[in-house]
């Protein structure tokens, strides 16, 4: 099963990202963000960040869980490899993500995101697998 795929979208991204649990389409969420900015084969899971979120539906905790993977590249030059989500009920949210801070010369940044947006966001299941697309401001 892939675990995302990218489409086009109007000067922006659109990443649908697949699952097998809701949990792991959170982390493939993960993935796929940061295999938009960086060659993640690259990336050491040296670091842990642990996340702790809640919002209303389960859509704004996809937006808060990737906007706070990317609030961390921007503000302390994290780059994330791995992801595990602990919990995830829906509506809140335990995980790690593993990396590493950008060096650069090791690190070699591919697109520039600049938000996750709620431009035409879903999740869904359907036949077992969770989907999700999510847009990208890049």
């Amino acid at each position: 099963m892939k675990k995302y795929e990218y489409f086009d979208h109007t000067a922006d991204m659109g990443l649908r990202i697949y699952g097998p649990s809701l949990a792991g389409l959170f982390e493939n969420a993960g993935c796929a963000l940061f295999d938009v900015l960086t060659d993640t084969g690259r990336v050491k899971p040296l670091q842990r960040r642990r996340f702790r979120l809640q919002r209303d539906t389960v859509e704004e905790l996809l937006v808060e869980w990737l906007g706070c993977l990317l609030y961390d590249f921007d503000a302390r030059r994290i780059l994330f490899s791995r992801f595990t989500v602990e919990t995830i009920d829906g509506l809140s949210l335990a995980a790690s993500a593993y990396g590493e801070k950008f060096q650069p010369g090791c690190h070699e940044l591919k697109t520039a995101v600049k938000a996750v947006t709620y431009h035409g966001l879903s999740i869904r299941q359907e036949k077992g697998l969770w989907q999700a697309t999510v847009v990208l401001d890049v």
